[in-house]
């Protein structure tokens, strides 16, 4: 299956460019439908995932502290997740490629010990572990690259699942 990088241009800004998946099968970004699925539940939440990460993208970057990093299962795979303060209910699964350039993923509540532990949070770590992977052998090929400002994704932003 198709996928292809998007920049959320809405999120994004002079610290981060935000990015997150959408599939071919699919309408909405990973984002779009991590959000559609926990706005009943858990919309103070969602706001405060949303002003952090307006935060990121405008002020102060991807700095590590805003995550917990080292979520996947290999130790290089650059999966994290990044959590609504101060609760700290749902957690948004994402890769952090440095402190300037990360790409959400799907994600949910955490009413488990491990992410291990429950079934969709299993989906949405794999998925990013997965989508890493191949984001990182095209980084090494050069079809994908990180602009010289450190800033942005070029080249092909497509992605084979």
């Amino acid at each position: 299956m198709k996928s292809k990088l998007v920049n959320l241009v809405d999120l994004s800004g002079k610290k981060a460019s935000i990015y997150s998946i959408v599939t071919e099968a699919g309408k909405m970004t990973f984002f779009d439908q991590f959000i559609a699925k926990h706005k009943d539940g858990f919309i103070q939440d969602l706001m405060n995932v949303t002003r952090r990460l307006r935060s990121i993208g405008h002020i102060t970057g991807a700095v590590e502290t805003y995550f917990k990093l080292d979520e996947g299962l290999e130790w290089n795979d650059l999966v994290c997740a990044l959590y609504d303060i101060p609760d700290k209910h749902l957690r948004l699964y994402c890769i952090r490629l440095n402190d300037n350039i990360i790409i959400l993923g799907n994600g949910g509540p955490k009413n488990v010990r491990a992410w291990q532990d429950d079934p969709k949070l299993i989906r949405a770590v794999t998925e990013m572990m997965h989508y890493s992977k191949i984001i990182r052998t095209r980084l090494r090929a050069s079809s994908l690259k990180i602009s010289a400002t450190g800033l942005k994704l070029e080249g092909d932003l497509m992605l084979t699942y």
